[in-house]
């Protein structure tokens, strides 16, 4: 396995890659705020940010899942510690596995890595973490129950399902990925669901989820790989445009970005080109920035397989200058990683090397021991992208400083104040 020719196209470009997230991180991420306080205020104050205003997230898919409690506990922890946004699974196959038979409530019957919502969303509302519903209109984890209807049948099947949801979820999960790689899988879809399913779906979230952020998410084939061999026309990005031109409704754009191979497989020239370029990567983000919406990274897998301490280097490695690269964008509001642990993947048995479960995606081991990309967002999200410090109040009381965008702790004296510092400029008295 060779490091180097794996990592080519950003060891050459670390020097202007390195310039361009500088920038964009200060310019996008951090604002300039004012704390003023009473006149009879303590003169010193610890300013301690707490929670990010960029959404840091990972698939909920875990829970109550493992084969073992302590696995569950050092999950949560792990969870925890680095996110706060959590994506909450509503495949349709395993959301109503039976017809008219949904799986909401915390005591629903078990389907592996299928969590029922209320599961999702208890543990969310302990921890301060942002739920994120995926996904209600897809070609895949379609009940097997919905062949025997027709096209038109389906229509009206999927418009319950958007209501079923919605009655009961709409105001608990502000978001939900409303459409899922329609761009890359069309002509599949159709034979599930039925023609132009993609439209009709975001239409249903109008009507269902008015008030939610409504994402449209895309998969590798139609971003990355068509950029490679199409530039600009790349499947999705001429989704977008038809979907602007014609007024289908969308809120936000999420872009997948799952490296499926070993990370041997990485050095296969067409996969270097296509998830490792990092001028095309540059070149790929300004195209959807440039629309305008804000954006995801949606899915992440970042290969660090086999156990091997070269490969967990090169993941590492990955994961420090592609969040940079994607946290520097301006229209960017959230990355989620897809599997927080290695052999739990999709299309595998649990713990084995087989479907996804191959690429060791993971940020922990199967033992749930760290691995070195765990310690790399540990260090980005809490440290290098955290703002914290005390100061002496100034003699007009108050404090100025630029900061990461979030939720803050402000103690002065015996008294602890929580203030949310998400805009430049902002003011706040005390």
């Amino acid at each position: 396995m060779n490091r180097n020719c794996i990592l080519e196209n950003f060891l050459k470009n670390e020097d202007k890659l390195e310039a361009r997230n500088k920038e964009g991180i200060e310019k996008y991420r951090k604002g300039n705020f004012t704390i003023k306080f009473s006149a009879n205020a303590c003169k010193k104050v610890t300013v301690k940010q707490k929670k990010h205003a960029f959404l840091f997230g990972t698939t909920a898919f875990m829970l109550g899942s493992f084969e073992k409690p302590e696995k569950e506990v050092i999950y949560k922890q792990a969870f925890t510690k680095l996110f706060n946004q959590a994506v909450v699974p509503f495949y349709w196959s395993d959301f109503e596995p039976q017809e008219g038979h949904l799986r909401m409530k915390k005591d629903s019957e078990f389907i592996y890595r299928r969590p029922a919502p209320d599961t999702c969303l208890e543990f969310c509302n302990e921890y301060g973490i942002e739920p994120k519903g995926h996904c209600l209109t897809w070609n895949g984890f379609v009940p097997d129950w919905l062949a025997k209807y027709s096209p038109e049948e389906r229509k009206r099947i999927l418009e319950r399902r958007f209501k079923e949801i919605a009655d009961e979820y709409s105001n608990k999960i502000p978001s939900f990925d409303i459409v899922n790689e329609s761009a890359s899988n069309y002509h599949h879809g159709t034979k599930r669901l039925f023609e132009n399913y993609d439209e009709y779906g975001m239409l249903l979230g109008e009507k269902y989820f008015s008030d939610n952020r409504k994402i449209l998410n895309e998969t590798n084939e139609a971003i990355w790989r068509d950029y490679r061999t199409e530039g600009k026309y790349m499947a999705f990005n001429m989704q977008l445009q038809d979907f602007i031109r014609r007024g289908i409704p969308f809120d936000e754009i999420g872009l997948q970005y799952h490296i499926f191979n070993t990370t041997e497989g990485m050095e296969d020239w067409f996969v270097r080109e296509t998830y490792l370029n990092a001028d095309s990567m540059v070149e790929i983000l300004d195209i959807y920035d440039n629309y305008g919406y804000p954006m995801h990274i949606s899915e992440i897998t970042i290969p660090g397989s086999g156990q091997k301490p070269e490969n967990e280097e090169i993941q590492a490695y990955l994961v420090e200058k592609l969040y940079k690269t994607w946290f520097a964008t301006r229209n960017m509001k959230s990355i989620v990683w897809w599997n927080l642990v290695d052999g739990y993947a999709a299309y595998a048995p649990l713990g084995s090397n087989e479907g996804e479960n191959r690429c060791g995606g993971g940020l922990l081991r199967f033992d749930m021991s760290k691995k070195p990309a765990y310690d790399v967002l540990d260090n980005l999200i809490n440290k290098e992208w955290n703002t914290s410090f005390e100061a002496e109040i100034s003699k007009e009381n108050e404090i100025a400083f630029r900061g990461f965008y979030g939720e803050y702790e402000i103690t002065v004296g015996d008294k602890t104040y929580t203030v949310n510092l998400d805009t430049d400029g902002k003011e706040i008295n005390l």
